[in-house]
Formats: structure tokens, sequence, C-alpha cells
């Protein structure tokens, strides 16, 4: 759109005031005004464009969507390096080639080193130390596809070859099936190395423990040259001074709430429900199960529409399930769907 600056013609008694008239002689002895200094402008526009921003994430956090609408249609490899205390090995120059990790998710505050607070879309070369306050969280997902998220008050730096020097916190990786890495992922700590066979794992770094909890596939740790194999739904506790322990550790323990909180959000428009139903075994641990074998034929094929924007994976099936004519109860770590 395009404005006439001046104006609509003026007929003969709207013409300019004549130099008798005082207001245009004061006027005249005024003079133009200043022109606002730019620094000045800068300030306000900062200023005005960080209220909106605030004003919009409060907008954007109460706006949850609790709907769904059904029509029937038909590693690269990574290393996690372990240290307690303050301890990180040499940096290594910060990367010039692509991207190693990406920005999915950040909550709280999460910042980098040398730099403000990260933003989703975010690209991570290596040499970046990452930072989570007490209330912050990050999802990254890394080249090879692998998922990464970073618990409260966790710092890694990440590293070439997709290496996550971790010195404090807890670490959560969804490495995906191994026919879906391109090599296998290892996790290099002071106390021993742990591999992954296709594995959904936690590292966590404690004062004086490192602690290996298993939620999906297998893992295998070397300590001091003993080998012992974690499976899915174990944790395998190791202290510094060298005793182990194991405990199990269900794939709907609370102590999984934390990857949950942060897990990358799931784009539900025109998805079908099968593809939901993958998302939400993955991110839960829970196994579906359809209490009529040809209700699963047809439902899984649905498109779904909507958004569950603001919901945790396990809180979803109660927006996206009833309107497709389904109902759900949770038996143990299954999710049992029926008519």
């Amino acid at each position: 759109m395009s404005h006439d600056t001046e104006g609509p013609p003026r007929s003969p008694d709207q013409e300019p005031c004549g130099d008798d008239d005082p207001i245009a002689g004061l006027l005249r002895e005024a003079g133009a005004r200043p022109a606002v200094p730019q620094v000045t402008s800068a300030r306000v526009r900062a200023a005005v464009h960080a209220h909106w921003r605030a004003q919009y994430q409060v907008l954007r956090h109460r706006r949850i969507v609790l709907w769904a609408g059904c029509s029937l249609a038909a590693a690269a490899a990574i290393v996690v390096a372990i240290r307690p205390g303050g301890w990180f090995p040499k940096a290594h120059s910060p990367g010039t080639t692509e991207p190693i990790a990406t920005v999915q998710r950040a909550e709280g505050s999460v910042r980098r080193e040398g730099g403000g607070p990260l933003r989703v879309g975010d690209s991570l070369a290596s040499g970046i130390e990452l930072t989570t306050g007490a209330d912050g969280r990050i999802a990254l997902s890394l080249a090879g596809g692998e998922s990464v998220r970073l618990d409260w008050d966790t710092q890694v730096r990440l590293e070439p070859g997709t290496v996550l020097n971790l010195n404090r916190g807890a670490v959560y990786i969804d490495s995906g099936t191994r026919s879906a890495r391109r090599s296998p992922l290892a996790v290099v700590t002071e106390m021993g190395t742990v591999r992954d066979i296709g594995t959904q794992f936690e590292v966590r770094v404690g004062d004086d423990t490192l602690q290996v909890s298993v939620r999906q596939g297998a893992a295998h740790l070397t300590h001091r040259g003993r080998p012992f194999e974690i499976l899915a739904g174990t944790r395998l506790r190791v202290r510094t001074e060298g005793s182990t322990e194991t405990e199990p550790l269900a794939a709907g323990d609370p102590d999984w709430a934390w990857v949950l909180a942060i897990a990358p959000p799931f784009d539900l428009e025109g998805r079908t429900l099968g593809e939901y139903l993958d998302w939400v075994s993955n991110e839960t641990g829970w196994r579906v199960q359809f209490t009529e074998r040809s209700l699963e034929q047809t439902a899984v094929r649905e498109i779904l529409h909507g958004s569950i924007q603001g919901l945790r994976p396990d809180e979803t099936p109660a927006a996206v399930l009833p309107p497709c004519g389904l109902r759900h109860r949770l038996t143990g770590d299954t999710l049992v769907i029926e008519r």
C-alpha cells in the first residue's frame, strides 16, 4: 500500500497560512525538531520487541489445543566423555564444516559458551559448550539422526565426530535401531566405556557415581576390565571406589519423566494414527495393543488433524484417541486401545 504524502487537493479556503499568520511565524522561529538519535530509537525498538516476545511466549504456552479429528483413509558414532568435578578435556577449535547438531526444543535457561540463549532451529558446530540452568533443558538432533536431551544443571561440550564431553548433570540418548545407524554408539567415561545396541539410555554423573539407565535395547559397560551387560529396564550404578549395583527401572518409572518433559514436538496434522502411535510408543516405552485385530487394521490408517502442542507424550492419548472413536487404558507398560 502506498501513501500520498502531499494529501488530497486543497480548496482555495484551505491554502496554507500567509506570512501574517502568528502560528506560522512561531513554527518558523521554532525550526525543525532534531532527529531522534539512532541509539535511542534502536533501544526503544529492542525494548518493544523484547516485550512482544515475552507476551507471545505467555500466550503460546497458554494455547494448548486438545483436539484431533480423524478421517478414514484406507550413528554417526557418538561418544560421551564423562568426568566428575569441573574437568573438561582439551578443547578442539570450533568446526567450520556442516553443523553436527540442531536444537529441537529448549526450555528455561540454556546457554552456549560466549553466546546468548539457544532457540529452536539453531545449528551447533563442534567446540560449542552448552550449559542448562536449574530450570533449563534442551533437546538436540544429531547429524546422524540420534536424539540427545540434557537435563537440568548439565554442562556438555560438542566435539568433532559427534562427541559429547559431559562435565555434570545428565544426558539421554535415543540412538534408534542398529539398522538405522551408520556405526555403533559408544559412551566413554573415566570409569569405563558403555556401548549400545540400538537403545535409549541415560548417563548421569553424581558426586561419586556414574549411573547408566537403559530404557530400550541394551548397553555394555567395561569397567576396570570387567564386563557388564545392561538390559532394558535396568539401571547400573558404578561408584568411584569400585563398587557396583543394579536395580530394575520400568519404562514408566517417574525417573524418566524429565525425558518426556523435553521431548521434541510431534506434528500431528496430516499424519496417520499408526505414525502417532509409533511416536508415543517410542517416547514413553509403552507397548501398544489393540483389543481387536480388525480394529487395528483400520484405525492405524486414519488421518489425524489438529495439534498436541504443549502436551507431554504420555498426555496425548486422551486428546488424540477419543475423536477417532477410540478409548484407552494403561495396564502396566501396555497402552490398550479399544472401540
